[in-house]
């Protein structure tokens, strides 16, 4: 499914999602969508006490657009207007990932995402192993660090 019309910053759908997918690039705003709207990337309440396993059409309509959006954004065409490229494409791909979308709600993988090396936990303990937070990272989301 490829955008009808070329890339515009006169085009008001082009500015909007523009502004949406640059927004991607902040790991806070990332944990802002898991927390606000939870169903919508997946992410199963602990109120959540419906043991039916059907797929929320939501879930899935909002899946389908982030991987509309990574099908065109990653393409030179479009990539070129992102102010912050690798950091917005890294959340769009991550972003197709289910469990990646339902794993956005820790605070460890924002943490990982921002760049923040020492988890508070970790501080607290004094026991500071500074590669070993970003390899479990690592290991949790795809993402590097």
């Amino acid at each position: 499914m490829e955008p009808a019309q070329p890339p515009t910053l006169t085009n008001p759908r082009f500015t909007l999602e523009l502004e949406f997918v640059s927004s991607l690039a902040n790991p806070y705003y990332l944990s802002h969508l898991a927390v606000t709207y939870p169903g919508l990337l997946g992410i199963a309440r602990a109120d959540d006490n419906d043991p039916d396993d059907g797929s929320d059409p939501d879930v899935e309509a909002f899946a389908a657009y982030l991987a509309y959006l990574y099908s065109y954004w990653k393409t030179p065409e479009y990539s070129q207007f992102l102010t912050h490229p690798g950091p917005t494409l890294r959340a769009l791909r991550l972003l197709q990932e289910e469990r990646f979308r339902r794993d956005i709600i820790m605070p460890q993988v924002i943490e990982g995402l921002a760049g923040v090396t020492v988890p508070e936990e970790t501080a607290k303990t004094g026991d500071i192993d500074t590669d070993a937070p970003a390899e479990k990272q690592d290991g949790a989301n795809g993402s590097k660090t």
